[in-house]
């Protein structure tokens, strides 16, 4: 029973097997690819194919800014090739791909595209702040990008040499790249000027950068002043000159430096001028007071440096001056003024009038002087009583005259 059993299974399966014999799985032709590298300098990328037989074939092609489709070229051989197009080709980065057909995946792989192992003709470079102090803690930054000539970065450790000249001295260093650029601290120098610096990779340059080395922060200062006369005629300037100012390493401050000097009066209240240096040098003027007066003087670069304090003396121009009435009283006229050589003083000293009755403040009258005399008018329906007292100021000078009425 098992015997015929085994037969009859042995008979039917021939007979199935035979019954398939008019289907077939159609194996396709395989493809190879005639240079397997991996890695390409950007440029010009070919892919070469040992594939003769396949119908319609394409490569697919995925990279960092997207995906694309190409198609065959035949070769006299019949082998297909497939030329990268340029805008893949010449970004570094890694691109994958697959050759394949209307029906399936041929082959695939990836290879990497690298920078060309030159840099641009010009080599891109930056430097900055582009004005530093003088001394030893200041610092512009060169920051240097060498690209191939697809704007390609170079890799990691790609040397760069930069030189830097000052005065008369050229000195020169070397770094390497990392993350995609190269950079250096150039470091200020005590002496102020144009420090310039450039960059080298391969024979590649960059173009000259510079930034300008400024003076360091002032140091304390001396001061003096220049005047025609010591007399208080309100008339005349005094200037007041700083020494040359420098920092601490010697150089001479920057031009255009605000010197505030400050003028403390006898009475303690203030005056103030101000000026630029030039050369280091500021100088500031002030209009003589028209008093007696003693002035204390300070200069000051604010929050950066001061002067000693100076003192100037003004004395008065006047060592009398006449006080008389006309046309019965009502009009007091005041001067001649006569200045100290006794020529009369110039136009414009105020005068004061200060009118008293029996102790009694009244009122002021104030006027400037003409051709060295002041007229008061003093009408006697503004002023109905017999007596007055008046008292007459200028120039640091004060005289009282009284009326007296019929």
């Amino acid at each position: 029973m098992n015997r015929k059993f085994i037969y009859i299974l042995i008979v039917g399966l021939a007979i199935g097997f035979s019954s398939f014999s008019n289907f077939y799985i159609e194996e396709l032709p395989e493809a190879k690819l005639l240079e397997k590298k991996t890695e390409y300098e950007a440029g010009s990328i070919v892919l070469k194919f040992k594939a003769s037989a396949l119908e319609n074939p394409q490569l697919f092609l995925h990279y960092s800014y997207g995906s694309t489709l190409i198609k065959a070229e035949r070769l006299n051989n019949n082998d297909i090739k497939f030329t990268i197009p340029e805008n893949i080709s010449t970004k570094t980065g890694q691109v994958d791909w697959k050759l394949i057909t209307t029906k399936k995946t041929i082959l695939k792989g990836t290879f990497k595209i690298t920078p060309k192992n030159t840099a641009y003709p010009y080599l891109e470079s930056y430097f900055g702040p582009t004005s530093i102090q003088a001394g030893d803690r200041d610092y512009s930054m060169l920051v240097v990008v060498p690209t191939d000539h697809y704007d390609n970065p170079l890799p990691d450790n790609t040397p760069i040499h930069i030189k830097k000249q000052f005065l008369q001295s050229i000195s020169e260093r070397e770094v390497f790249t990392e993350n995609l650029m190269g950079w250096k601290n150039i470091y200020t120098e005590k002496k102020a000027g144009l420090m310039a610096v450039m960059s080298t990779c391969f024979k590649s340059s960059s173009k000259e950068l510079v930034s300008q080395i400024f003076p360091s922060t002032a140091t304390d200062f001396t001061i003096n002043f220049n005047r025609n006369h010591a007399y208080a005629d309100g008339n005349q300037l005094t200037e007041f000159v700083t020494s040359e100012i420098k920092d601490e390493f010697d150089n001479t401050i920057a031009d255009g430096t605000t010197v505030e000097f400050v003028i403390k009066d006898q009475n303690n209240y203030y005056l103030k001028t101000a000026a630029a240096t030039i050369n280091g040098v500021a100088k500031a003027k002030m209009l003589h007071p028209d008093h007696p007066e003693t002035w204390k003087v300070k200069a000051y670069i604010i929050g950066m440096a001061e002067s000693d304090v100076i003192t100037v003396n003004y004395q008065s121009i006047l060592a009398d001056f006449e006080l008389k009435f006309i046309e019965n009283k009502e009009i007091l006229k005041v001067g001649l003024l006569k200045s100290y050589m006794g020529q009369v003083i110039p136009d414009g000293a105020r005068v004061n009038l200060s009118i008293y009755h029996e102790g009694n403040y009244i009122e002021s009258k104030k006027s400037t002087s003409n051709h060295g005399e002041v007229i008061f008018n003093l009408p006697s329906n503004f002023y109905p009583e017999k007596e007055y007292l008046l008292e007459v100021s200028t120039l640091g000078l004060t005289k009282s005259i009284e009326i007296k009425k019929q």
